[in-house]
């Protein structure tokens, strides 16, 4: 065999295998976030509705108990979306970000990101089925939200 054939017939497996390697990973669900933040919302007694945001192409799900009122959204690993997502919030009290289950009061960026991106190349892979995402709380003053047992919330 020459070496241009050589080259061809390599050129050609790669091909394959990459684009039989996009077919072989499963697209990620968009509303897997949605449905399990509903369910956890539900079993921690909030009246739950959801809305889709035009401008953050992700819901925004709108959580009532008793004086409590909840509004939790999707951000974006980089942050890039944060400012928006507050704005969205305006007229809450006080907000944080759950990211794996634990609290923080303003997204840690550069984990998130590290995360993000470790995340996506082990998704590819096929070794895990969702990336973990970044969710923030916005709540009124009489919620103490950050107590919720946000361990419960099966994001990984």
């Amino acid at each position: 065999m020459s070496s241009p054939s050589a080259f061809r017939w390599c050129i050609a497996a790669a091909l394959f295998l990459a684009i039989g390697w996009k077919i072989a990973v499963p697209f990620e669900n968009p509303n897997y976030l949605k449905e399990d933040l509903v369910r956890f919302l539900e079993r921690n007694h909030f009246n739950v509705v959801v809305t889709d945001e035009i401008a953050t192409d992700a819901p925004i799900i709108r959580a009532t108990r008793a004086s409590c009122q909840l509004q939790v959204a999707k951000l974006t690993p980089d942050g890039s979306n944060r400012n928006l997502v507050r704005h969205l919030a305006t007229g809450m009290d006080r907000s944080f970000v759950v990211f794996r289950a634990k609290v923080y009061s303003r997204q840690p960026i550069a984990l998130t990101v590290l995360h993000y991106l470790w995340s996506r190349f082990l998704r590819e892979l096929g070794l895990i089925n969702q990336i973990t995402p970044v969710i923030d709380v916005a709540e009124s003053i009489s919620c103490n939200a950050e107590r919720l047992p946000w361990i419960e919330l099966h994001l990984t």
